[in-house]
């Protein structure tokens, strides 16, 4: 038997966090299911196809993970895959008490599914795509945070992003 899981996000951008746990995840199950959510509600600073291509560059050494995107509650596309077991990341007290209520809703949806938590390694706990992003658009270094080839883009998206801002005129 197959024992499959599914590690949702919106992985804008993709961080070590993030790989920390499909790296770890990938040891425990036969099949991963990277999903990269669209999520319009958190306002991304990449496309979800952009997203996808990042998730699939990062993870290509990894023989049983799938990636895909996704714009539909979590719980539907876990039916449609027929996965039962959804993979989360936990960094915090304040992330934990979020993803309890997901797990719940999830569960009351479907009592099928399991969710697994996994807590983040101690040099990733602090970590997050918004914090990522708040250092470069500062100047900060990213590279010790992300991928490089990711770190290039956030880098050349945030310039684009800042001279569109400054060439806009006020009347």
């Amino acid at each position: 038997m197959t024992i499959q899981a599914m590690y949702p996000g919106t992985f804008d951008p993709l961080t070590y966090g993030h790989l920390d746990i499909i790296i770890r995840a990938h040891k425990i199950f036969d099949k991963i299911f990277l999903a990269v959510a669209e999520n319009s509600q958190k306002h991304p600073l990449f496309s979800l196809e952009e997203r996808v291509i990042f998730a699939k560059q990062a993870t290509a050494t990894l023989d049983h993970v799938t990636v895909f995107g996704f714009n539909d509650l979590t719980i539907n596309v876990m039916k449609k895959k027929q996965v039962n077991i959804l993979i989360r990341g936990l960094r915090t007290r304040s992330d934990f008490e979020y993803e309890i209520q997901l797990a719940k809703i999830n569960n009351y949806f479907s009592h099928e599914v399991e969710t697994i938590f996994m807590i983040s390694t101690d040099i990733w706990a602090c970590l997050s795509s918004k914090l990522v992003k708040e250092i470069a658009q500062y100047g900060g270094r990213i590279d010790r945070f992300i991928p490089n080839f990711i770190a290039e883009k956030v880098i050349e998206k945030l310039r684009n992003t800042e001279k569109k801002r400054k060439n806009i005129s006020f009347l």
